[in-house]
């Protein structure tokens, strides 16, 4: 009887160190299923990140053309302006162009020398608005910045970097 009763506590252990054993198993395999799981989602968010990543290239890269495309469109704007002023001041003789003996300026010309820094141009050229040229100002002195104010006003955004080195190369006597 006695060796009946361990022989079954035998056998109960036995099967219980094996239950143990085929629990421990199937926690390991699904620690592994995990880990595996998370892997390929963990590389699908990486995919789709490069993916995002390269179209924000795109769309950057979309955005600086077209900023060169509005201030090249700019830059032909003033240059039709300016001829049509000019034209305008020789037909009609005005502000100091005689038609008869050809001395005098026309007034669009006169009106560019009497600017002295890019700011006058950027606003006579209405390439900026005197409200941005406030905001510009306002920002300066608050975060006493030690930039010029052109230099502001390209990097807040009001005129782009393009459209001050031109006017700074059609007119290079500016302040």
């Amino acid at each position: 009887m006695r060796d009946r009763i361990v022989a079954d506590f035998m056998a109960g252990v036995g099967w219980g160190v094996m239950g143990y054993v085929i629990a421990v198993f199937i926690i390991f395999l699904v620690i592994i299923g995990m880990v595996v799981v998370g892997h390929q989602t963990t590389t699908g968010y990486l995919e789709k990140i490069q993916f995002q990543r390269g179209r924000k290239q795109k769309l950057t890269q979309a955005l600086r053309d077209a900023k060169q495309g509005l201030a090249d469109l700019r830059e032909t704007q003033m240059f039709i302006t300016r001829q049509l002023e000019g034209v305008a001041d020789y037909s009609l003789g005005a502000a100091g162009g005689d038609l008869i003996t050809g001395t005098g300026k026309p007034a669009a010309r006169r009106a560019a020398m009497a600017h002295h820094t890019v700011v006058d141009v950027l606003l006579a050229e209405k390439l900026l608005s005197s409200e941005d040229l406030m905001k510009a100002e306002n920002y300066k002195l608050q975060s006493k910045s030690p930039y010029a104010i052109d230099e502001i006003l390209s990097l807040l955004g009001y005129v782009s970097p393009d459209v001050i080195q031109r006017i700074k190369r059609r007119y290079p006597n500016l302040s």
